[in-house]
């Protein structure tokens, strides 16, 4: 506080200190203010006048201070300092001087003066730094001083680095706030200087989640503020190790009867696509989805588990949906099986949890065809017949699917036949249901289930027959099955037959001058040349033709398909498995998967051509790149201003001239254009043997 203008000749005691009273009237010195002022160490008091900025509440502490001084005169300003910083914590309400604690202590006898003095009674459990055991107020936490620590640069094996490595689970440490009680003795720049019993608070503001250090017994625990009697217990072992696979992103919270709960944030969980790994059960958590945590209504759901160990409750419908997301990601269908039943509803969902229900269907997951996991959303469909809500999943396709894989399903996850037969009424059974979609349906798979409702309603129906019968025991069931239960069934029809590998157009042989003039006028394609293609490579091209829906730009055969198949015939790209060459039986393999060979135009003639005789393909001429500048892959059929011709326009006419002579009715011509490719394949053969290849 501030000094007074005039010396003060004596100390204004506290009320009710009489002890204190008769020590100080036996005083010979009297003591001003300023002599008592030089013997307490201060900085205490400025830390907490700098922090709460007001002088009526740092003012009664440093009174408290001046009086232990002239209580005890041979106290040290270490202990007063020790005394002035420990004061904050034990105060609730409005601060009382410690004098008050003090006159309870006996006077001192006669030759007291040769013992040690004795320690402030008022002080002395507040100059622990053990945490306390009971939980503190807020009003007790605002007064309290205290540090935040630096967790994200924590030493390995440190007690900071043990609690980042625990809070992460839950929250990033960016948001992740934790307090420990002011001592000017320890270095917090040192992370591994700081114990378990100088943590105060751990703040997770987002979740909305307070932990506080409270001793129990022996041990110091991180008790939640806002579930009572609830820590953070490190207990595991192998069911609880089970009960949490999946759930990365959790805490197991205990209590003081051994009662467990998990504490998982509802963030959305992603799992992506790894394509070494196709059945991974990695989990990545979006805490930056701004969609989803606006339709939140609770950051964080805790489950309560079972007294068994064995499974966990879910408390509300949110709370479940969110459960059922993470298992079905985790592929552990027979718990989803298991928790469909809690999620069954007959009225909208909130958004919350219909974000948590559509999230499984979500593009951002991988997609899982397991015949479970087909099951599974079978399941959830059912018991949502009756809920306003639109699955994201379409239901014939799940039932046709389901239908199709029915015997690889476990016997967990498996309909029955009542429902299987509840959900085929809701399916599109017949192509000429007006819910038919070509692009989600096709005659097949909606036969499928047509021809699965026939067989479980003839089953349903002989059942029936049988109990009226009085026939409809066990024994009457086996009797049933021995005679056997017809039904209806319908194929579906025939594709239309494409004898693709005997195709083939005359259009190379009768194609004029002008003709291939006009074509080559609009004639550009884009092709990047590459001297061999092993599995990987021919994997990818066949990945890529084999898409739905139309080929790539540089695929298709007039915009460059036709340069790479070209050159898989001729020999120029060789395509290599295991150290044998196959480029024309690759070639001749990809055809069919280009829609443009069904159209008699040049191009098309050529490959089919090729393809029907793949022996001629080597003889045929080489497509060289011998432009000047090749600043661009996209060729033309006429010389551009800088190039003296144009490679492609040069391929097609030396081409359709030989083959044309080659299938034409001259014998002269006949024998030129034979010599003209014998010699190029004896100069092919002999730089590959001379030299591995040219």
């Amino acid at each position: 506080g501030d000094a007074a203008s005039e010396p003060l000749p004596s100390l204004p005691l506290g009320e009710g200190s009489e002890a204190v009273a008769a020590r100080a009237d036996s005083d010979a010195e009297p003591r001003t203010l300023y002599a008592l002022l030089s013997q307490l160490d201060l900085s205490p008091f400025r830390r907490r006048r700098h922090r709460l900025r007001v002088s009526h509440v740092v003012l009664p502490f440093l009174v408290d201070a001046l009086i232990a001084k002239t209580a005890h005169p041979t106290s040290t300003p270490a202990a007063d300092a020790e005394s002035a910083q420990a004061a904050g914590p034990a105060e609730s309400g409005p601060p009382q001087p410690a004098v008050a604690a003090a006159a309870a202590t006996p006077a001192p006898a006669a030759d007291s003066s040769a013992l040690p003095a004795a320690p402030v009674t008022a002080a002395e459990p507040l100059l622990s730094h053990k945490p306390p055991s009971e939980a503190a107020s807020a009003s007790e936490l605002e007064e309290e001083e205290l540090v935040l620590l630096d967790l994200l640069h924590a030493p390995a094996n440190s007690y900071l680095y043990s609690l980042a490595t625990v809070l992460v689970r839950i929250e990033n440490l960016s948001h992740v706030l934790a307090w420990a009680r002011m001592d000017e003795a320890t270095d917090y720049g040192m992370g591994d200087s700081v114990t378990q019993e100088q943590l105060r608070i751990v703040s997770l503001p987002r979740l909305k989640l307070t932990f506080q250090v409270r001793r129990v017994g022996d041990s110091v625990r991180l008790f939640s503020v806002d579930h009572a009697d609830l820590f953070i217990t490190n207990e595991r072992n192998t069911m609880t190790r089970e009960l949490l696979a999946g759930i990365p992103h959790s805490l197991l919270l205990s209590n003081s009867n051994g009662e467990m709960a998990v504490l998982v944030p509802a963030v959305p969980p992603v799992r992506p696509l790894i394509s070494s790994v196709p059945f991974s059960t990695e989990l990545v958590l979006d805490r930056s989805d701004r969609a989803w945590l606006a339709a939140l209504e609770n950051a964080y759901y805790v489950y309560p588990v079972h007294v068994s160990l064995s499974f966990l409750y879910s408390t509300t419908l949110a709370s479940a949906l969110y459960l059922l997301l993470l298992r079905f990601l985790n592929r552990q269908y027979k718990r989803v099986a298991q928790l469909v039943d809690t999620v069954s509803s007959d009225t909208n969902l909130s958004a919350e949890e219909e974000r948590s229900l559509q999230f499984m269907a979500s593009v951002k997951n991988s997609p899982d065809a397991h015949p479970d996991a087909h099951a599974c959303r079978l399941k959830i469909s059912l018991v949502m017949l009756d809920s306003p809500v639109s699955l994201l999943w379409d239901l014939s396709e799940e039932m046709s699917s389901y239908v199709r894989k029915l015997q690889h399903v476990s016997a967990d996850c498996r309909l029955s036949e009542e429902e299987e037969l509840t959900l085929l009424n809701h399916c599109v059974c017949d192509p000429a249901d007006a819910r038919f979609d070509r692009e989600h349906h096709s005659v097949y798979t909606v036969l499928l289930s047509k021809n699965r409702r026939s067989a479980l309603r003839a089953r349903a129906a002989a059942a029936l027959r049988a109990k009226r019968d009085g026939d409809g025991g066990s024994e009457g069931g086996a009797r049933l099955l021995a005679s056997g239960i017809s039904c209806a069934v319908e194929l579906p029809p025939r594709p239309e037959e494409w004898r693709w590998i005997y195709e083939w157009h005359s259009d190379v042989l009768h194609c004029s001058p002008a003709t291939l003039d006009a074509f080559l006028q609009e004639a550009a394609m884009q092709y990047n040349h590459t001297r061999t293609v092993h599995l990987d490579g021919m994997l990818s091209i066949l990945h890529t033709v084999n898409q739905s829906g139309s080929l790539p730009t540089n695929y298709s055969i007039s915009s460059g398909g036709f340069l790479m198949l070209y050159n898989m015939f001729q020999g120029l790209t060789q395509c290599r498995v295991l150290g044998s060459t196959c480029s024309q039986s690759f070639a001749t393999l990809l055809l069919p998967f280009f829609a443009e060979t069904k159209q008699p135009t040049l191009l098309s003639s050529i490959l089919l051509t090729l393809a029907r005789r793949p022996l001629l393909g080597p003889f045929c001429p080489e497509f060289v790149d011998n432009r000047k500048y090749k600043r661009r892959d996209v060729f033309t059929g006429l010389p551009l201003p800088d190039e003296a011709e144009a490679p492609l326009g040069k391929l097609m006419r030396e081409l359709l001239r030989e083959l044309g002579d080659l299938g034409g009715e001259s014998a002269r011509r006949h024998e030129e254009v034979t010599a003209v490719m014998l010699q190029r394949r004896v100069d092919t053969l002999t730089k590959e043997r001379m030299w591995g290849g040219w």
